[in-house]
C-alpha cells in the first residue's frame, strides 16, 4: 500500500506546520520593516543579501531591517507572482556533494513587479523607513561600453527614462524618480548599495546615475553628490538557475510545494565598505565583513576565484565537460586549477581573516561540488573581458616580479586554442562574446599565431611589448595544444611544473 505524503503549500499560515528539519522564520515578520528596497530580486540576491537580512532577524536586539523587493525584467513578472502567493517567504535549497538543507527566508516584506506598480516602487523608495537602495541588475545594467568605457546614453532605455521620466524602465530612472521626490520633500539622504559581481561596483554605480542625471537636472545631481553615499562591496555565492530538478527535490525530500526557491552552495562572503550615509543593519553580527577599502579584497577574489574558473573553462570546455563540477573533479585540470592558483597568489594581499591556503583549498572545493551544476559554457562566455579583468592584472605582476608565469600564460593559451570554435570531439561550440570581432585576424588566420590576439587585446599586448618571454610562453602552449591536444599540453606543462 502507497501512503500519499502531506505535502505543504509554503505561505504564513503553513509555517508552524514545517517539519522541525526545515529553518524558518523565529522571528515576528509583521514587525519587519521595509528599511531596504532592492532592485533585482532575483536568485543571487535572494540566495545572499536576504539571506543575511533573515540571519540578523533572529536578534531580538536588533532593528527589523526588511528588503522590499523590485522586479524590473519581464521574467520577474514569474518571481512576483509566486512570492506574492507564499506571503513573501520562500526556501533557499543548500547543495553540498553529499546532502542537501532547505531553510525559509522571511526577510522579504513585499515584491513589486515594477512595469505594473511604478508609483508603489517610487514610494518605496521614498518612504521615511527606507535608508538603502540596493542593486543586482548585472553588469551590463550598468550602460557602459565595454570597448569605450563610456555611458551610453543612447540606449533606447536610457533615452526613454530621460524622456519619459514619470514612468522609468531603468534601476536609474527609479533611482532619480525616488531622489528627486526625496530632495523636494526634504525626505532625507539614502545610500545607494550595488551587489554586482562587479570590480569597484559602488563607483560603477555612482558613475553610471551621474552620468543619467546630469543629462536630466542639475539640481538632482548636487543633491546626490551631497546625500546619497556609494559603498563597494564584493559579494560571492555561486548560486545557479533553478530547476525543474530543484523543484522536485524540495517537493519530495521535504514535503514543501514551493514556487520561487532558489538554489546555493553552502559558501557565502560579503565584504562591505562602511560608508551607510543613513544607517545600516549590524551585517558583521552574521558573518559579513565591514572594511574602509573592499579593493583588496575584490583583487584576491578576482585573481584567484574568477581566474581560477578561467584556468578550468576552455580547457573543460575542449575537452567536453559540461559542468565546472566535472572539470575541477578531474585530475589533470584539477592541477592546472592548483598550479594556476599558486602562481597567482603571489600577486594578491595578506588580508584579515583570509588565510590564503584555506582560500585557495575552498575554491577546489567549491568548484567541485557536483550539487552545483554551473555550467562550463557560461564560464567560457565574455572571454576577452575575463582575459583583461582576470588574467592579464596577474600576469602583469608576476611578470614584473620575475615570478613563473607557466600557467597563466598557459590558460591565455587555452583560451586562444578554445577560440578555434571545436572541441577536441569535433562538437562545434559556440562562441560568446561581444568583443570577438577584435580577433578576427587571429581567428581567421586559423587560431595559429598567438602574437594576432595578444596584438589585438590592449592589456595583453601591453604585457608582451614588456616582456618578450610572455609572447613566447603563449605561443609555446598554444602549439603543443594544437598538435598533441589538450591532455597532452597539459603533461607538459605539469611536467615542466614539477622540473622547477
Amino acid at each position: 500500500m502507497t501512503i500519499e505524503r502531506n505535502i505543504l503549500c509554503l505561505n504564513n499560515s503553513t509555517l508552524r506546520s514545517l517539519p522541525p528539519a526545515i529553518r524558518r522564520p523565529r522571528y515576528d515578520r509583521a514587525q519587519t520593516q521595509s528599511r531596504m528596497v532592492h532592485i533585482g530580486a532575483g536568485g543571487f540576491n535572494r540566495s545572499h543579501l536576504a539571506v543575511y537580512l533573515d540571519d540578523l532577524l533572529e536578534f531580538k536586539d536588533e532593528p527589523r531591517w526588511g528588503e522590499l523587493g523590485i522586479g524590473l525584467m519581464p521574467g520577474d513578472k514569474q518571481i512576483h507572482r509566486a512570492l506574492l502567493s507564499q506571503d513573501w517567504l520562500y526556501g533557499v535549497l543548500e547543495m553540498d556533494a553529499d546532502q542537501a538543507s532547505y531553510r525559509i527566508v522571511g526577510s522579504l516584506t513585499g515584491h513589486l513587479f515594477a512595469p505594473e506598480s511604478t508609483e508603489a516602487v517610487v514610494k518605496g523608495m521614498t518612504a521615511p523607513e527606507c535608508s538603502i537602495i540596493s542593486l543586482t541588475v548585472t553588469e551590463g545594467g550598468y550602460f557602459f561600453n565595454d570597448a569605450s568605457g563610456k555611458f551610453d546614453c543612447e540606449d533606447p532605455d536610457v533615452r526613454h527614462d530621460l524622456e519619459h521620466p514619470t514612468t522609468p524602465r531603468t534601476w536609474m530612472g527609479y533611482v532619480a524618480a525616488a531622489a528627486e521626490r526625496r530632495r523636494l520633500s526634504g525626505r532625507g539622504p539614502f545610500t545607494l548599495l550595488s551587489c554586482d559581481n562587479l570590480q569597484h561596483n559602488g563607483t560603477a554605480a555612482r558613475k553610471a546615475l551621474a552620468a543619467f542625471t546630469a543629462m536630466r537636472s542639475d539640481a538632482l545631481t548636487q543633491w546626490i553628490e551631497t546625500n546619497v553615499s556609494f559603498p563597494s562591496s564584493m559579494v560571492d555565492r555561486i548560486t545557479p538557475r533553478t530547476t525543474d530538478e530543484h523543484l522536485a527535490l524540495i517537493h519530495d525530500r521535504f514535503g514543501i510545494d514551493d514556487r520561487s526557491p532558489v538554489a546555493c552552495e553552502p559558501f557565502r562572503q560579503w565584504v562591505l565598505e562602511d560608508r551607510f550615509i543613513s544607517g545600516r543593519p549590524a551585517w558583521e553580527r552574521v558573518g559579513a565583513h565591514m572594511t574602509a577599502d573592499v579593493a583588496p579584497y575584490e583583487k584576491t577574489k578576482m585573481r584567484l576565484l574568477n581566474g581560477g574558473h578561467s584556468s578550468l573553462g576552455y580547457v573543460g570546455d575542449l575537452l567536453g565537460f559540461s559542468t565546472i563540477a566535472d572539470a575541477a573533479s578531474d585530475a589533470q585540470l584539477q592541477s592546472l586549477l592548483i598550479g594556476y592558483m599558486k602562481e597567482a597568489r603571489i600577486t594578491v594581499p595578506t588580508l584579515p581573516g583570509i588565510d590564503l591556503n584555506d582560500y585557495t583549498a575552498t575554491v577546489v572545493r567549491r568548484f567541485s561540488n557536483p550539487a552545483i551544476r554551473d555550467q562550463v559554457a557560461r564560464i567560457c562566455s565574455d572571454g576577452c573581458a575575463k582575459m583583461d579583468k582576470f588574467l592579464a592584472p596577474v600576469l602583469a605582476d608576476l611578470l614584473a616580479a620575475g615570478a613563473s608565469a607557466r600557467f597563466a600564460s598557459f590558460v591565455v593559451a587555452s583560451w586562444l586554442h578554445y577560440l578555434r570554435g571545436a572541441d577536441e570531439h569535433g562538437r562545434q561550440m559556440i562562441l560568446s562574446d561581444p568583443m570577438l570581432p577584435s580577433l578576427s585576424r587571429f581567428i581567421v588566420g586559423g587560431c595559429a599565431d598567438a602574437s594576432l590576439a595578444l596584438e589585438a587585446r590592449p592589456a595583453l599586448h601591453e604585457i608582451a611589448r614588456a616582456y618578450p618571454l610572455f609572447p613566447a610562453q603563449v605561443q609555446a602552449s598554444l602549439d603543443r595544444l594544437r598538435t598533441g591536444g589538450v591532455r597532452q599540453a597539459l603533461e607538459w606543462l605539469l611536467k615542466q611544473e614539477s622540473a622547477g
